[in-house]
């Protein structure tokens, strides 16, 4: 028993642990409450405009898209194959485009309607400009592979018309870069073509018989089959 007392009466001696805890945290607190109370207030504040900054990018996403489904509708409308070509119509749709570019710039309908200013461009054959816009587009496509594509594809053409082999030649070889399945063959074809334009028939050849492994029922196959006869000669 005698062993017993001198155990609690050290036991009660000794602090608390929580009741020492809970006075340092208090004291603690109370010395340092207005920088703990500010923080509070700018974690709020973040926390709240990170909220409201999701909610204004997914209306910028709504928004955007609409306007730019106006903008290519109109576009494809004018530049059907069943119908004559409007100048000033094509002009119209420009000013579609950069109106979701100039207002929804970060947003995936901005990003695409460079790549539709640059058709736009093409079609009313303002070459340097449908470039240029198809230069800008690539630059902020980021991941987006499938219009990352087309644009090098559109870019490739575009050069073509300037007489500018060379560059064409470059835009086609980073489609077959890329990797995509459903452009190597078109991808191998103009290829083919810009190494004959610039005189070089052996690996135009070599172009022209990749196309063929890859597509030899296509509607061109013929056509390819007796470049690549003439080539071979």
């Amino acid at each position: 028993m005698a062993g017993r007392k001198k155990i609690l009466k050290k036991k009660l001696k000794e602090p608390d642990e929580f009741i020492g805890f809970t006075e340092k945290t208090y004291l603690f607190v109370t010395r340092h409450l207005k920088p703990i109370l500010t923080g509070g207030v700018l974690l709020l504040f973040f926390v709240f405009a990170f909220i409201f900054f999701q909610r204004s990018e997914k209306q910028n996403e709504a928004y955007a898209d609409q306007k730019f489904s106006l903008a290519v509708q109109l576009y494809q409308s004018i530049s059907s194959p069943y119908r004559e070509e409007s100048p000033a119509e094509y002009q119209n749709a420009l000013e579609k485009f950069d109106e979701v570019i100039s207002k929804f710039p970060r947003t995936l309908s901005g990003k695409l309607s460079l790549f539709y200013k640059g058709n736009v461009h093409f079609r009313l054959a303002a070459y340097e400009e449908a470039i240029k816009e198809y230069q800008v587009f690539l630059q902020k496509a980021g991941k987006e592979r499938l219009y990352r594509v087309l644009a090098l594809e559109s870019m490739g053409y575009t050069y073509e018309r300037i007489k500018d082999y060379e560059k064409a030649l470059h835009a086609f070889q980073q489609i077959l870069e890329m990797g995509e399945t459903f452009e190597l063959a078109d991808a191998y074809l103009n290829i083919g073509h810009c190494y004959e334009k610039i005189g070089k028939n052996k690996e135009a050849l070599e172009s022209y018989k990749a196309f063929l492994r890859i597509s030899e029922k296509s509607s061109v196959a013929n056509a390819v089959l007796r470049k690549v006869s003439l080539l071979e000669r």
